[in-house]
């Protein structure tokens, strides 16, 4: 069935069949439709005292309000406003909704009402006086206007086919490019012998073609048109960075005298993809460049990340990083200079998972990453061996050991000696002693010397300090305090307690009712030692050292409170890896007393004094600890570290102290 509006408002009906013309239901329609042209007629002469209002050039201006109208009722307002005929198809249905707010002139308005035909699936197509409202498929078989260059009318959803002539390009090569952009029923026809394309589409798409038809109908030897179409990536950034690319690099070859490829890259975002214009053998470049940049984001690779820290703590590392210094606010870096950060770096700290969240650019992001890379490694160990032990002054230090006091006795590995002073009757009967004829007294202020790993004082050679541990079983002058080993990390603390928790009475109260209440206080009284090493690069370890002893004596203060006595030491040393220190001089009085008296006749009273001698005597001891550092740097030294102290128990018998020396030294 097809209707026919005319522009003086009738409608033939020719075509109808006998059934339909005698529904009522076709006769309210036509009612309704001039009903509602009539109102809208209303509607113009109140808004124009009695007539439409006059625009440019003398044109009469209209507002279009239609909301959801049968999209006949529309044609014909377009029909008696524009004074054109209309063709409907019977295909041709529906309801339409147009609000134009503002006032247009009829040709304004013949254009909304091609643009809402496309919307539709319609298209309108002159034939002679009358004009098509058929379906957009079927445009293709009719007679529609046909451009054969570009004419200065506006953009518009009029159907129209452009003959395009190619100058360079390839007919069939631009229809591959352009077949994807066409719209929807719209076809090109591509003609190779002539060098052109027949385009049938709407006008305003067809402008569009045109501009890339412009871009890669260029000039070229040999050039290839390819188009990319992408993933992830968006077209128009990607484009303008290969673009930009490919340019530098051609200015760099503007001297040369062979003329320059033609590279061209353009952006069609609609399908997101990429045109490429160029030769064979940098199409295969531009491709694989498009191929590494058009890849799915990995989580990280935005501004904010997180970076997992294997060793170092997460505390730590945030506070060094956030003191690096940052760029000035408005200032762009200099060249040459030390990169810096950029104010907006953020990096927090997470503890639970030992991480960092960093908000940065990627030129910071790259500083940041060098840096914790630097920082974030495995750290070196140190393990310590201590020995703490009294010695009585009275008494010859019969160690095998010549100490003296401030004398240069030799060097080793290039270093001076500084020994203490003591003498010795018998040194050979020390293992691992030689003999030899020199001899000084003990001093007794404090000092401090390094062994090593051998030395030689006076004549004798001395191994290391098991020598040294050797006389202690059978010598009552000589006592042990403590034999404590540890592990830490490189910079780390470290601390050895071996003692008791002693109660201190510090006040005493009665009650009202006569109860005698008494206070204690708790200290801790015995051996601390701690530690803090510091390894450089050549294996030398510098041991910051805070050595304490105290011990309650008998005698008790005129307020009947305990006394405390304390030794401490404090120093720092820089000792080779497996080489031993010595720290000494920490001297402290003792008094002894004792009765001895004869058995039964001792305990007689009065008689008993003749029989039983009382006797006290003072004395002084000196305070001397050894260290030993052992650098634990790879797990080989960790597992040959743990196999020696293991044969080590195995070979300590009960009631006896033993001290052996490192195997397989550095």
């Amino acid at each position: 069935m097809v209707r026919l509006i005319q522009a003086n408002g009738c409608q033939d009906e020719e075509d109808l069949t006998v059934e339909q013309r005698q529904k009522k239901g076709y006769l309210f329609r036509a009612v309704s439709i001039v009903i509602a042209f009539l109102v809208i007629t209303a509607v113009w002469g109140a808004d124009t005292g009695g007539g439409l209002q006059e625009g440019k050039a003398g044109e009469k201006a209209v507002t279009i309000d239609f909301d959801g109208v049968d999209i006949v009722v529309f044609i014909k307002f377009i029909s008696e406003l524009t004074g054109k005929n209309f063709v409907i198809d019977s295909a041709v249905r529906g309801n339409v909704t147009v609000i134009s707010p503002t006032r247009i002139t009829p040709q304004e308005a013949y254009m909304v009402f091609e643009s809402v035909l496309d919307v539709h699936g319609y298209a309108a197509v002159p034939a002679g006086n009358i004009i098509k409202i058929i379906p957009a498929a079927q445009t293709r078989g009719q007679n529609v206007e046909t451009r054969l260059r570009e004419s200065a009318v506006s953009p518009s959803d009029k159907v129209v086919t452009r003959i395009v002539p190619l100058s360079y390009a390839n007919a069939d090569e631009i229809k591959k490019i352009l077949d994807p952009l066409v719209s929807k029923g719209s076809i090109i026809v591509s003609y190779p012998p002539a060098g052109m394309l027949v385009v049938t589409d709407l006008l305003s798409n067809i402008q569009r073609l045109l501009k890339i038809i412009e871009a890669v109908d260029v000039q070229g030897m040999g050039e290839q048109i390819t188009v990319v179409p992408l993933t992830y990536g968006s077209a128009a950034p990607m484009a303008k960075s290969i673009s930009g690319l490919f340019q530098d690099t051609s200015r760099k070859t503007k001297r040369d005298a062979t003329p320059e490829p033609i590279i061209k890259v353009i952006a069609d975002e609609r399908t997101n993809s990429l045109i490429v214009l160029a030769s064979e053998a940098d199409t295969a470049k531009i491709r694989e460049l498009i191929k590494l940049l058009d890849r799915e984001p990995v989580r990280g690779e935005g501004d904010v990340r997180v970076y997992y820290l294997q060793n170092a703590k997460a505390e730590d590392m945030a506070k060094v990083l956030m003191a690096i210094p940052v760029a000035p606010a408005g200032k762009e870096q200099e060249k040459g200079k030390t990169p810096i950060l950029s104010k907006e770096v953020q990096i927090v700290a997470d503890k639970s998972t030992n991480s960092l969240v960093i908000t940065a650019g990627k030129d910071d992001w790259q500083v940041l990453e060098e840096v914790i890379r630097k920082l974030d490694i495995t750290r070196r160990m140190v393990y310590i061996e201590a020995l703490l032990m009294e010695v009585s002054v009275a008494k010859d230090f019969e160690l095998g050991v010549e100490w003296r006091g401030a004398e240069k006795t030799g060097s080793i590995d290039g270093r001076q000696i500084v020994t203490f002073g003591a003498s010795t009757s018998q040194p050979s009967a020390f293992p691992g002693v030689n003999t030899g004829t020199q001899s000084v007294t003990l001093p007794l202020g404090f000092s401090l010397g390094v062994l090593g790993e051998g030395i030689s004082i006076g004549g004798f050679l001395f191994p290391n300090i098991g020598a040294v541990v050797r006389a202690y079983q059978k010598d009552s002058d000589v006592h042990i305090l403590s034999t404590p080993q540890i592990m830490t990390t490189d910079n780390e603390d470290a601390e050895i307690q071996v003692g008791k928790n002693v109660p201190y009475l510090t006040r005493q109260d009665t009650s009202q009712s006569g109860i005698d209440y008494s206070h204690y206080e708790y200290k801790d009284v015995g051996v601390t030692l701690q530690i803090t090493p510091q390894i450089n690069q050549d294996r030398f370890v510098r041991l910051k050292i805070m050595q304490e002893v105290s011990q309650v004596i008998k005698e008790e203060s005129s307020v009947g409170l305990p006394t405390t006595l304390k030794r401490m030491a404090k120093t720092t040393v820089i000792v080779k890896d497996g080489h031993t220190i010595v720290i000494g001089g920490l001297i402290d009085d003792t008094m002894n007393s004792g009765v001895y008296r004869v058995p039964c006749l001792g305990g007689i009273p009065g008689l008993g004094n003749f029989f039983r001698t009382e006797s006290s005597n003072t004395g002084k001891t000196n305070l001397f600890v050894f260290l030993t550092p052992h650098i634990i740097e790879y797990v080989s030294e960790a597992d040959g570290l743990y196999r020696e102290k293991k044969e080590q128990i195995d070979k300590v018998k009960e009631g006896s102290i033993k001290m052996y020396e490192r195997k397989g030294g550095k």
